[in-house]
C-alpha cells in the first residue's frame, strides 16, 4: 500500500500545546470521517434529483490507502453491471501484472532456406496508423525498413513468404459483438499477427458534383474490391462511410463528399495476416526479388530454424496508452488472448484469457470476486461482461500495491480530464482539487467511469467506480456524465478535507 509520511515523537508526556494540537487534529479527523459517512447519503440525494429516468446505478468509493469504504450505493436488485470499456482496466491491469512494465509485444521477420517468415507476437501496434503517424511513416515506409534489413542480411533469393499467426486462436470476431458494427474500427478482427490495427484507412476527394469521388487507401491496394457509390456534392457536409459484409473484403463506399477528407474513414478488414502477406510480397517484387509466393503457416506445421532479420516491438506502456487513454479495443483483446496463451501454452483465446484474469482476481481480491465477475471479452465491447463497482474499485486499489514500475505505468496510461484520451472533454464545468486519472466506458444504455482521485506521490488516493446501466433512450448521456462528475466531486471534497487535516496535525 501507499504509506503516509510518519513522524517520530519524543517519549514521555505530551506538552499542553501538543495535546491541544492533537485534540484539534482528532476533531478534524472525526469531521472527515463524518463526511465519509455522509457521502452515501449525498449520493442518494444526487440520484434522487438526477434526470436519468429508471437507470440503474452502482457507486463504490474507497480510501485506497486504508481500504476504508466511503460509499457503497447500488440501485436496483443487483450489483452486477455491464462495464463497457471499464473492462479495460481489469484486462490491462492483469496483463501488466502478468508480463511486467518492461514487456514488449514483438513481431519477428526471419529467414531460412529461401523462406521469409513473419511470426506474430499478438502485437496490436504493428503498423498501427496512429503510431505510424507519430513516427511520420507510411505503410510503404514501414515495409522499406524490412526490405533494407533483408538486403543488409545479404539475402538475394526469396521463394516463399509465410505468415505465422498461431499465437492466438483463429476466432477473430467475438460472437457477442454487434453484428451491424463489425465494419467499425472498434470491432476489428483479433489475430496473433495484426497489421495496421486491422483496418483500411480510406480517403476521398471530391470531383464534379454528382460524380463519384476519387479514393485513396492506406495501405495502398489495387486489388481490394471497393464499390464506390459515394458522390461528390457542392452543398452540405461530408457523410462518407464504408460498409463491409462480415467474412469478406468486398467494401462499399457511400455517402457525400464535399471536401477532401482530412481524417481517414476506417473500415475493418477480414484476415489481416493474409493482407499483410500479399502487401509485403508485392513490396518484395517491386524491390527486385521477383514474384514471391505467400501463405499462412499450417495449424500443425513445424517451421524451419531461421535467422532473425528484423524485429518490431511495441512497449507495454505504449499498448496501455492506446488501450486505456484512447480506449482502443484491439489492444485489450490482444492482451486477454496473450494472457490465455501464457496460461495454457496453447493458442490464446477469449476463454483461456478470461480464466487467467479470474485466477489473478482470486489471488488478489479473493474467491468471492473471482466467482462474481463474468468475463466475455477484454475490451468491454461485449454486453456479456458483468462486474460490480466494488470489484472495479478494489482492483484499482490493488494496482497501487504493485511494484513501483507497474504502478507508475498503470497510472500514467489512464486518461486525465482536459488532457488525454477519452477524458479530454470531461470535468469542464467542475474542477476537482485533486488529480483525476480514470477510464470512461460507453455502450448503448451504458455509461461508466472508474479510476483514481488524489496524489500518487504522497499516497493520498481514492479509488472509485461509477457504473450506470439501463439508461432510457430518452435520457441524454450528458446527464449521466454530469451525475458521475458530481459524485467524483464529493470524493474530491472528502479527500481535500482529509489532506488539510493531515497538514494541520503535523
Amino acid at each position: 500500500m501507499y504509506r503516509m509520511n510518519s513522524h517520530s515523537r519524543r517519549s514521555g508526556a505530551l506538552s499542553l500545546a501538543h495535546a491541544l494540537g492533537l485534540m484539534w487534529a482528532l476533531a478534524v479527523a472525526f469531521g472527515s470521517a463524518a463526511t465519509a459517512q455522509d457521502i452515501s447519503q449525498r449520493i442518494d440525494s444526487l440520484l434522487a434529483n438526477a434526470r436519468i429516468g429508471g437507470a440503474r446505478v452502482g457507486v463504490y468509493i474507497m480510501d485506497a490507502e486504508t481500504g476504508h469504504v466511503l460509499a457503497d450505493v447500488v440501485t436496483g436488485k443487483s450489483a452486477s453491471f455491464i462495464p463497457a470499456s471499464n473492462m479495460k482496466v481489469v484486462t490491462s491491469g492483469a496483463a501488466l501484472l502478468s508480463f511486467g512494465a518492461e514487456y514488449s509485444f514483438r513481431t519477428e521477420l526471419t529467414h531460412a532456406d529461401g523462406k521469409l517468415i513473419i511470426t506474430g507476437g499478438g502485437d496490436p501496434g504493428l503498423a498501427d496508423p496512429k503510431l505510424l503517424e507519430e513516427m511520420n511513416l507510411s505503410v510503404d515506409d514501414f515495409f522499406d525498413q524490412w526490405v533494407l534489413a533483408i538486403e543488409q542480411a545479404g539475402i538475394e533469393e526469396i521463394d516463399e513468404l509465410i505468415v505465422d499467426d498461431r499465437l492466438f486462436d483463429r476466432e477473430s470476431v467475438h460472437e457477442s459483438w454487434p453484428k451491424d458494427q463489425l465494419n467499425r474500427w472498434y470491432c476489428a478482427e483479433v489475430s496473433g499477427l495484426n497489421f495496421h490495427a486491422n483496418v483500411l484507412s480510406v480517403y476521398a476527394y471530391p470531383t464534379n458534383a454528382g460524380m463519384a469521388p476519387t479514393v485513396r487507401t492506406e495501405p495502398e491496394t489495387d486489388w481490394l474490391n471497393i464499390d464506390n457509390t459515394a458522390r461528390s456534392v457542392s452543398h452540405g457536409s461530408n457523410t462518407l462511410w464504408v460498409a463491409r459484409p462480415p467474412g469478406t473484403n468486398a467494401m462499399r463506399l457511400a455517402g457525400n463528399v464535399r471536401w477532401a477528407t482530412e481524417e481517414a474513414v476506417e473500415v475493418t478488414v477480414h484476415d489481416s495476416p493474409m493482407i499483410l502477406a500479399r502487401l509485403f510480397a508485392e513490396k518484395l517484387e517491386r524491390a527486385g526479388f521477383g514474384r514471391v509466393r505467400y501463405r499462412r503457416a499450417g495449424d500443425e506445421e513445424t517451421l524451419p530454424e531461421s535467422e532473425l532479420i528484423a524485429a518490431v516491438v511495441t512497449p507495454m506502456e505504449t499498448a496501455l496508452e492506446r488501450c486505456n487513454q484512447d480506449s482502443h479495443n484491439l489492444y485489450a483483446e490482444c492482451m486477454i488472448k496473450l494472457l490465455g496463451a501464457k496460461l495454457t501454452g496453447q493458442p490464446g483465446s477469449w476463454a483461456t484469457g478470461a480464466a487467467a484474469i479470474r485466477m489473478q482476481i482470486q489471488e488478489l481480491l479473493g474467491p468471492r470476486y473471482a466467482s462474481e465477475i463474468v468475463i466475455s471479452d477484454g475490451s468491454g465491447m461485449s454486453r456479456g461482461n458483468r462486474v460490480s463497482p466494488a470489484l472495479l474499485a478494489k482492483w484499482l486499489a490493488v494496482m497501487l500495491e504493485a511494484d513501483d514500475d507497474v504502478r507508475d505505468v498503470f497510472l500514467a496510461t489512464l486518461a486525465q480530464p482536459g488532457e488525454t484520451g477519452t477524458l479530454r472533454k470531461r470535468f469542464t464545468q467542475r474542477t476537482p482539487q485533486n488529480e483525476v486519472r480514470a477510464k470512461s466506458g460507453y455502450l448503448n444504455g451504458v455509461s461508466c467511469l472508474s479510476g483514481y482521485l488524489g496524489d500518487p506521490e504522497n499516497g493520498n488516493m481514492v479509488a472509485f467506480s461509477i457504473l450506470v446501466n439501463e439508461i432510457p433512450p430518452s435520457v441524454p448521456v450528458r446527464s449521466v456524465k454530469e451525475l458521475q462528475e458530481k459524485i467524483v466531486m464529493l470524493a474530491d471534497k472528502w479527500l481535500t478535507e482529509r489532506q488539510f487535516a493531515a497538514v494541520r496535525s503535523n
